[in-house]
This record gives C-alpha cells, sequence and structure tokens, in this order.
C-alpha cells in the first residue's frame, strides 16, 4: 500500500470496513474477502504502471540505437521474404535464406530501401543473434 500511495484510511474506506478493523486485519493477517479484492486491485494496478514504464523506457532506447528489433509474423508464399511486426505496432518485411528466420524469432533490422528492412548482426544456425 506504500508503493501505491494509499493511506490506512483510504484502504479502509475503498474496502468498506472501519480504520481500526482494516488496521487489526492487515496486523493479524486476517483480511476479509472484500480486503483481499482491493488489496489485488492495488497490486494489479501498480503492477500494470510498472509494465507501462518499463515498456517506455524500453521504445526510448530502441529509438536511440538506430536499429529496431522486430518480430517474425508470417512467412508469405515468397519463401525468402518475412513479414515483422515492431514493438510499436507498425510492420515491415526483410529478405533472408529460406529456412531462416521462423515464425516468432527476433531479428535486428535497420531501415533500407523501398520499405524493406536489411538484418543487422551475425545469426547463428537458428536464427539467434550472436553477441560479439
Amino acid at each position: 500500500m506504500e508503493e501505491a500511495g494509499i493511506s490506512l484510511d483510504r484502504f479502509a474506506a475503498m474496502s468498506g470496513v472501519k480504520a481500526s478493523t482494516a488496521r487489526t486485519g492487515l496486523s493479524g493477517g486476517r483480511l476479509s474477502n472484500a480486503m483481499r479484492t482491493v488489496l489485488h486491485e492495488i497490486a494489479n494496478d501498480l503492477q500494470v504502471k510498472l509494465l507501462v514504464n518499463a515498456a517506455k523506457d524500453e521504445e526510448v532506447l530502441e529509438e536511440d540505437v538506430g536499429y529496431r528489433m522486430g518480430r517474425v509474423y508470417a512467412i508469405p508464399s515468397n519463401r525468402y521474404l518475412r513479414l515483422v511486426e515492431f514493438k510499436d505496432g507498425s510492420h515491415g518485411k526483410f529478405r533472408t535464406k529460406d529456412g531462416k528466420f521462423g515464425i516468432g524469432s527476433v531479428a535486428k533490422l535497420v531501415e533500407g530501401i523501398n520499405g524493406m528492412w536489411e538484418i543487422v548482426g551475425d545469426y547463428d544456425r537458428r536464427s539467434r543473434l550472436r553477441e560479439s
């Protein structure tokens, strides 16, 4: 509750109990169903806020480096093309060897010409990026 910034009085009001009841319930570890529900809602809201902040931090880092990470979501009838989706929801495509970068693979890409993207980095036989 401290991380979420909710006081004991506010928690008691949200649970529909008196402040003294909430205090004894929290200290003794005996929570009513209403108090448990409110605690779960507070925890879920806090986790969502943390995930959103982490995603914003990742987006900032991704745009600063000059390349983008894309996840392959489809292989069209041209078996040398791969369709990718980036974290911001935009889409692109790139050329690769047949049999590489299956669905779900992640590739480091830079923007090329005519809407095509180019692969950056060294990949092993299983389409995993090798760290240099």
